[in-house]
């Protein structure tokens, strides 16, 4: 299994019961919002030390993304930002920053738009230890499942994870992911390097109120339809009898 990299702050459509703002898009405009740039934004690597950021301020975000892919040079897709997203953070021009758009794409808003991920309100490292699952469980196959455990004499987590999608007959995608990372406030941005492109993107916001994960990823952590995306719920591992302790 690969090991990956992490960092702290998720991608795409979640299913049903999902808290995470996602991103939503029209059609590619005809002409670029104002001052925004019309070159194609991408990030050739994303790892543990890419800066993060949250997209801030009052109202949708404008997104200009795919621009010159599959449309003529100089022209781009158009969508919107929600408030509350973690994004990676590249190149900022012009005013306008270079940002992984909430599922697989990249894309610019206007730079005035992001803020520092917020440390508080402060959680204690315990909220997020154990094994979580989804509520969507079939019993007699496998379901998803997160692993979050300490490392020694640290405030580092060690995050593990596994996901499958289901098809006709017996037609089964997997996905998993194994990093390090430490928490930001109640939120945990896993990173997994690839040297094909971004790699597997997952995002956790902890709800201290209904101890609860909502998480996101960015389609990128598996095969066709497997997703880390949805709430997560934890509860107690039990041990089958022989089984060695984790």
């Amino acid at each position: 299994m690969v090991r990956l990299i992490a960092v702290i702050a998720l991608l795409a459509a979640a299913p049903s019961g999902a808290q995470w703002p996602l991103l939503s898009r029209s059609l590619p405009p005809q002409t670029p919002v104002p001052g925004a740039p019309t070159t194609a934004c991408s990030f050739p690597d994303i790892d543990a030390q890419t800066p993060i950021r949250i997209t801030a301020g009052d109202g949708p975000i404008p997104y200009q993304f795919a621009c010159g892919y599959n449309r003529p040079p100089g022209v781009c897709a158009e969508g919107v930002l929600p408030a509350g997203l973690i994004v990676s953070l590249g190149e900022i021009r012009n005013g306008w920053a270079c940002v992984t758009g909430g599922d697989s794409t990249t894309g610019w808003i206007p730079a005035e738009r992001l803020d520092e991920v917020p440390a508080s309100p402060r959680v204690p490292i315990s909220e997020w230890l154990g094994w979580w699952h989804q509520e969507n469980e079939v019993k007699g196959r496998k379901n998803d499942r997160l692993l979050i455990t300490r490392l020694p004499d640290s405030k580092t987590l060690h995050i593990s994870g596994r996901a499958y999608w289901y098809g006709l007959g017996d037609n089964v995608h997997f996905g998993e992911f194994q990093a390090d990372a430490a928490p930001i406030g109640i939120y945990l941005h896993v990173v997994q390097a690839s040297q094909y492109g971004a790699g597997c993107i997952v995002d956790l916001k902890l709800d201290p109120a209904t101890h609860t994960l909502d998480g996101y990823d960015n389609m990128q952590c598996g095969g066709m339809n497997v997703r880390f995306s949805g709430t997560w719920r934890r509860f107690l591992q039990k041990e089958r009898p022989g089984a060695a302790k984790r």
